[in-house]
């Protein structure tokens, strides 16, 4: 300090200020008298006081009353910082605390202002108080945390679903997996994370799967067929395997999804072998007692008795109408939801060389499933919702009175692995980039029974859509390319007059400047992160379900 007294005071101001500059933070300088030497500019940035007060001479009992005014709070009492108090208490309590030898404080004078405070008393009497804001850096280490709560949520999510998940990287590595691929398994995470596959499975499984995988990886079509896997205890499993890319350019990862259908199939094999009377809905064996038809009474529908149908239909009290009046028919019956479980159902039948002889479709479901039909050389009949009744019967009953050639069901083929047909239906289009988020969005949302899209940027978003004609579309709002914001204006540009896709924003906080961009981008509402089965589930109960919907829904519940 003696060299500072004994120096030119401009040189002393300008060193200061150069040391002030240099901490990117705030210097206060006073004497044993408690009146400001020097005060650095920014104090008044950060202090909210006028610049009159900062002028060597000034009392600090003024400086603080004007900081106390301001709405500054430094915390002199640590141990007891949230007791109120008033003016001239606080001033009092701050005028004491600049005489301590040292102290460090992290003072928060507003929800989003963060202030380090550091004090020195010098063995000359001078005091220096070192005032930074550390607002930015707080607020990093907030999102850092939230971002490590956000990812073991997410890990917990994948954790606790019911479907074994794996993820490779480009070489084949198993770089994840959760508890259900574990289990399935029957290794520990250590016995599988770091391995390739043909350190897990035998050689001719991994030489037939290693095409399919590499297809995948490269072109980022998704897949999802049949499969018999050997589990390492000997056990086989029937499995319906869904196989897709996630991640940008260079960081291509491959996830692997299994749905272990065994326990529920194995019934329908011994069912379709034994050519048994009675088959499954939606692949759950149902209990059925069907009345007896008479044998000495000539009647019309007796083409319609013992024969084999398939119906076709998402809609709950449809399937549950049409299986009631065909059963007393003395007909089996079985049902499938959609198209995968209409593919994989012909497959078995044709495993088991059984033949089906009617598939009903309703109209509306896909005009695909026809084809799919005819691809398995299985007739079809597409019926309107209204006919689903007392009249059903008649119906299948002049169809199968129609004379037909033989028909020689084809064999079982590797699936093709052509792009997703403009025609198939989707429910959901998701617009995320993040690679963890996009499987548990996908993994949520095959749960909830709904057929999906992904989308990784704003641009194959809006393509998607013009593609597929989605019925909702989540977005994620910090899209790469375009933002979910921009993809969002894009589409409601193009939709020309159309009804309007419901747009559901994927927002990371709740803030609200952002609700309103996303409302003025034209998206219909707002979810947040970390995504959940129930707030998804809450969307598509509301954007999704029709009246049918809802009344099947009450009346087939689903355990």
């Amino acid at each position: 300090m003696n060299d500072l007294d004994a120096a030119d005071p401009n040189i002393q101001t300008a060193i200061l200020e150069a040391l002030a500059e240099g901490l990117s933070a705030a210097v206060l300088l006073y004497d044993r008298n408690d009146l400001v030497v020097f005060a650095s500019q920014q104090i008044a940035s950060i202090t909210r006081v006028q610049p009159r007060l900062l002028v060597p001479g000034t009392r600090i009992r003024d400086l603080l009353a004007a900081m106390y005014d301001a709405g500054i709070r430094l915390v002199a009492d640590t141990y007891n910082y949230r007791r109120a108090l008033n003016r001239e208490d606080w001033v009092a309590e701050q005028i004491a605390g600049l005489w301590k030898e040292r102290s460090e404080s992290l003072e928060r004078p507003g929800p989003d202002r963060w202030l380090s405070v550091v004090k020195r008393r010098l063995p000359s009497g001078y005091g220096v108080c070192v005032i930074k804001d550390v607002s930015e850096q707080k607020k990093r280490e907030e999102q850092w945390r939230l971002d490590t709560e956000r990812v073991q949520v997410t890990e917990e999510v994948l954790d606790n679903l019911p479907f074994p998940i794996s993820v490779k990287d480009r070489n084949s590595t198993f770089v994840a997996v959760n508890k259900a691929n574990c289990d399935f398994l029957d290794l520990p995470a250590d016995a599988i994370l770091g391995h390739k596959g043909s350190d897990i499975n035998s050689k001719a499984f991994e030489d037939r799967l290693t095409p399919i995988n590499q297809h995948v990886y490269e072109t980022g079509d998704p897949i999802q067929l049949p499969e018999h896997i050997t589990r390492p205890d000997g056990s086989t499993a029937l499995t319906i395997v869904h196989k897709y890319r996630i991640g940008k350019p260079g960081r291509y990862y491959l996830v692997t999804v299994k749905q272990d259908v065994s326990s529920v199939v194995a019934g329908v094999r011994t069912d379709l072998s034994q050519q048994s009377s009675e088959w499954v809905s939606g692949f759950v064996p149902i209990d059925m007692t069907r009345s007896t038809v008479s044998s000495s009474a000539v009647d019309p529908l007796s083409a319609v008795a013992g024969a084999k149908i398939l119906v076709v239909s998402r809609f709950a009290d449809t399937v549950a109408e049409a299986i009631d009046v065909l059963s007393r028919q003395a007909a089996d019956v079985s049902a499938a939801a959609d198209a995968d479980e209409f593919t994989l159902f012909l497959q078995l039948a044709a495993e088991a060389d059984v033949r089906i002889d009617l598939v009903v479709i309703d109209a509306r479901m896909p005009a695909e499933l026809k084809q799919i039909a005819e691809a398995y050389g299985v007739t079809s009949l597409r019926v309107e919702e209204g006919i689903f009744g007392p009249g059903l019967p008649a119906r299948i009953a002049t169809e199968l009175a129609k004379p037909v050639d033989e028909i020689v069901l084809p064999p079982i083929d590797e699936p093709s692995f052509g792009p997703v047909s403009k025609d198939e239906s989707i429910d959901v289009l998701v617009a995320e980039d993040n690679e963890v988020n996009q499987i548990v969005f996908s993994q949520i949302i095959e749960g909830l029974g709904y057929s999906y899209i992904l989308a990784t940027d704003g641009e194959e978003a809006v393509r998607l859509w013009r593609e597929h004609s989605p019925r909702l579309v989540l977005m994620d709002v910090t899209l790469p390319k375009l933002t979910g914001f921009e993809a969002s204006a894009a589409i409601r540009a193009l939709e020309d007059g159309v009804q309007a896709v419901p747009i559901i924003a994927v927002l990371p906080q709740a803030f609200d400047r952002d609700r309103e961009a996303c409302i003025e981008a034209g998206m219909n509402d707002v979810i947040l992160k970390p995504i959940s089965p129930e707030a998804l589930d809450a969307v598509f109960q509301r954007y999704l379900l029709s009246d049918e919907d809802e009344i099947a829904a009450e009346a087939w519940p689903v355990s």
